[in-house]
């Protein structure tokens, strides 16, 4: 990796709890400047906005859980188990969204209304169903899920943790009812047996 390289990851990890911290629209390059510890024009040669700082967080972000996931996925060795320990981090995610960027989102996205933002915006929450995908195909590989099923119930359960996730993050969310969501999402991927078409 070269140096440049290894100095705009390091300004994307320090800008990333900043955006978490702060939401999008109260952050300035100064923010920025000053929790990275660099000059301005440091900053400069790398990114030229807070714009292009957050989409490249969030993309940085997105690729991470979804290798996280997969590594997730190699160590797993029964389907049950796997769709457990993805549902916890759901559920570990959902119950602290103040140590999310999810509300950072929200507000890029209504400050940016181009289709380029909107095709940005979608492929970035599109991450939780290729997430998702990625663990239901564990399920086929093990030959516990017909492929068929996969796609449309990896939407699905994307809705429900996509809306589970704004919920929390707008006015909060009880265990109790993060439970019976979560094991209603359990109860319908093992409803999918391979015998059975969507």
């Amino acid at each position: 990796m070269s140096k440049s390289s290894i100095k705009r990851a390091l300004i994307l990890e320090k800008s990333k709890p900043v955006f978490i911290k702060n939401g999008f629209h109260n952050v300035t390059m100064k923010d920025i400047i000053e929790e990275c510890g660099i000059s301005r024009g440091g900053l400069y040669l790398y990114f030229s906005s807070v714009d292009e700082i957050f989409t490249e967080v969030i993309k940085v972000h997105n690729k991470s859980k979804l290798e996280k996931v997969k590594l997730t996925i190699q160590e797993s060795s029964e389907f049950h188990a796997l769709v457990d320990r993805y549902l916890q981090m759901q559920k570990d995610r959902l119950l602290h969204m103040d140590n999310s960027l999810m509300l950072a989102q929200y507000e890029f996205f209504f400050a940016h209304k181009t289709e380029y933002d909107k095709d940005y915006f979608f492929s970035a929450f599109h991450n939780t169903k290729d997430i998702i995908y990625e663990v239901l195909s564990f399920g086929v590989k093990s030959g516990y899920l017909d492929e068929a099923a996969i796609d449309a119930l990896s939407d699905n359960i994307m809705f429900v943790i996509e809306g589970l996730g704004t919920l929390a993050m707008s006015c909060g969310i009880s265990e109790e009812m993060l439970n019976r969501q979560l094991d209603f999402i359990k109860r319908i991927i093992f409803s999918y047996k391979k015998d059975v078409q969507l």
